[in-house]
């Protein structure tokens, strides 16, 4: 039943961003729910589930953008492989903490794939791609990141949780 209550959540997930929030922002200001998810996953599972829902989410994420494979799935790897050094430092229980590591991680996923795009032969400049395709996300990012977050809260075996 767990199993077909993630492959549940992932069509959900896929809709919401290849059809409800592209029909709400602008394309820039486009927030990445996918990302957002796979930053949760990696702080309140650990290393491994994070990996395993960077690689399905990078790759859904590739594919639904449909440009080079491995821009979003390396971005989604290096993000949760950095992440996973600093979770046991991480207090999971305030929502304000996954606001801002979303928002850190969704710059760090935008500076890697500047990385990738300016090394692949890309004519980008970095304050203008950061600025005009980054920074817009990560507001976005970090109120995903605090639904997200008391969602993930939700499903949490605790009785004393604490928003």
């Amino acid at each position: 039943m767990r199993y077909i209550a993630l492959v549940m959540l992932c069509c959900v997930l896929y809709f919401v961003q290849a059809q409800l929030l592209p029909a709400i922002f602008h394309t820039n200001w486009l927030p990445n729910c996918i990302l957002t998810a796979v930053i949760l996953v990696t702080i309140f599972k650990g290393r491994k589930t994070g990996l395993i829902a960077a690689v399905i989410g990078g790759s859904i994420h590739d594919i639904l953008i449909s440009n080079f494979f491995g821009l979003h799935l390396f971005p989604y790897i290096i993000v949760v492989y950095l992440l996973s050094f600093v979770k046991s430092h991480v207090y999971e229980e305030r929502w304000y903490w996954s606001c801002a590591i979303v928002g850190i991680c969704t710059l760090v996923d935008g500076i890697v794939r500047y990385v990738m795009i300016s090394s692949s032969g890309g004519d980008i400049l970095f304050f203008s791609y950061i600025g005009h395709m980054v920074m817009p996300t990560v507001f976005w990012n970090a109120v995903l990141g605090g639904i997200g977050h008391m969602l993930m809260g939700l499903t949490e075996e605790k009785e004393d949780y604490i928003w």
